[in-house]
């Protein structure tokens, strides 16, 4: 399991978890980022998160009716203070008995269980074990965000895999998402187009 803790879960259920960290101004977790989490029965779940939240309280909500706000006490707030950041985690699949399993897992994760940076090597595995069907998941709500979090996914892991490894993948994922999508024409389109706009197809 990698070392770079990034939160600890708060809640969870059979879809995705909650998570929770201090705000980090140099290191926070970052939208479309691969995540594993260890849970029951000595599996290891794998998630991509799919929303960060910046949350506020009392003090950030009286300081934003100032008219002008010093620069000091700003950097006060960020550095200083704990503001709370949480992130919103869909599960993709699990590990067991080093079985990748591209299916929601069985049990979700406890509260306050760690929740790690995946490895390069780690998504690599994951990513490539049989077919790419672990993507419904990040497209089972059909919204901008979504679509959004599917392209994130496709950059990252074209900037992870070997430069020969980069067509065969990308090809496979589309066809994934083609093949899932093919009788829901609005939600296929909407996707490629968001897939577009990645550099992915640029390059």
């Amino acid at each position: 399991m990698n070392e770079h803790r990034i939160g600890y879960v708060l809640n969870a259920d059979t879809l995705g978890c909650t998570a929770g960290c201090r705000m980090d101004q140099s290191n926070n977790p970052c939208f479309g980022e691969m995540v594993c989490i260890s849970a029951q029965n000595a599996q290891t779940i794998y998630g991509i998160i799919s929303n960060v939240h910046i949350l506020d309280d009392g003090l950030i909500r009286q300081l934003a009716t100032t008219q002008v706000i010093d620069e000091q006490v700003i950097r006060d707030n960020r550095d200083n203070r704990i503001v709370p950041l949480e992130f919103s985690i869909i599960f993709l699949g699990f590990c067991q008995a080093e079985q990748i399993h591209h299916l929601l897992p069985p049990n979700p994760p406890l509260s306050l269980e760690s929740v790690f940076a995946c490895p390069r090597e780690e998504i690599l595995t994951f990513t490539n074990a049989g077919s790419s069907g672990y993507l419904r998941y990040m497209v089972s709500e059909k919204t901008m965000l979504n679509f959004d979090l599917i392209a994130a996914h496709f950059r990252n892991l074209h900037s992870l895999l070997a430069e020969q490894d980069r067509r065969a993948w990308v090809e496979k994922a589309t066809q994934t998402l083609v093949h899932s999508y093919r009788n829901d024409y609005d939600t296929l389109s909407a996707l490629l187009r968001t897939l577009s706009d990645a550099t992915i197809f640029n390059a």
